[in-house]
């Protein structure tokens, strides 16, 4: 590095006192949790990683520290983005929910970074109102992700159509997601997404259905990942 490069990367220094980090990096865990209470509670019915339950917690640490670190140094700045570009993420979020809350958490730390404590904190405040009133309204309250029914079928046995009392009896709603001939047209694979009914299991569900003559496997999976694992089986 030359002493130019040096010079820009340490100007403008971070003038924060000791006590004013504290409380910045404090506020920002303290709005974390906030964010990560708020979610859990969001969905009652789903069950919720705890892995991203800590990362909504930690996150606002995270990016008050990066906020905290650049200053107003731009050269500071692009040398952080540098040394972050190598890093990959392939871990997917189930729903839009679930990245709405991963914005407001990296939100809330920015704006304590930035020394924007009370903004920052409003803003929280205000959107979990928002979840609130949102949840009483019909048709906003954040649904448990659609489960993935898979059922390989005897082509000469058994028809998708076969199917449809036992599904229409244990679901709310289910559709079929797709459908392909296996073992050159021996078997027919069909995948459905369904939203079981209060009181059904998916164990019942997959019970009945085997007893059906020519289902040959029944395979039940739940979130997104899962269901693509199962179309390209």
């Amino acid at each position: 590095m030359n002493p130019l490069e040096r010079a820009l990367l340490l100007e403008g220094l971070p003038a924060n006192g000791l006590q004013e980090v504290i409380i910045a990096l404090v506020g920002a865990f303290a709005l974390g949790l906030a964010v990560s209470i708020t979610h859990r509670l969001s969905v009652p019915n789903r069950t919720v990683s705890p892995s991203l339950q800590a990362s909504l917690a930690l996150l606002p640490v995270v990016a008050a520290m990066v906020l905290i670190v650049i200053g107003d140094s731009l050269a500071r700045a692009f040398s952080l983005v540098g040394a972050l570009a190598i890093v990959r993420f392939r871990t997917r979020l189930r729903t839009t929910w679930d990245i709405t809350f991963i914005f407001l958490a990296l939100a809330a730390g920015i704006g304590c970074g930035v020394g924007k404590l009370s903004v920052a904190a409003v803003g929280v405040v205000i959107c979990i109102l928002a979840v609130l009133v949102l949840a009483v309204l019909p048709g906003t309250r954040p649904q448990p992700a659609p489960l993935t029914l898979r059922c390989d079928l005897a082509a000469w046995e058994c028809k998708a159509e076969d199917l449809v009392p036992l599904l229409t009896q244990a679901c709310d709603e289910f559709e079929l997601a797709s459908s392909r001939s296996l073992r050159f047209g021996e078997t027919l694979s069909i995948v459905y997404r369904i939203r079981l009914k209060a009181g059904a299991t998916m164990g019942v569900l997959v019970r009945d259905l085997s007893q059906i003559e020519g289902v040959e496997r029944i395979l039940a999976m739940t979130g997104e990942e899962e269901a693509e694992g199962a179309e390209s089986d």
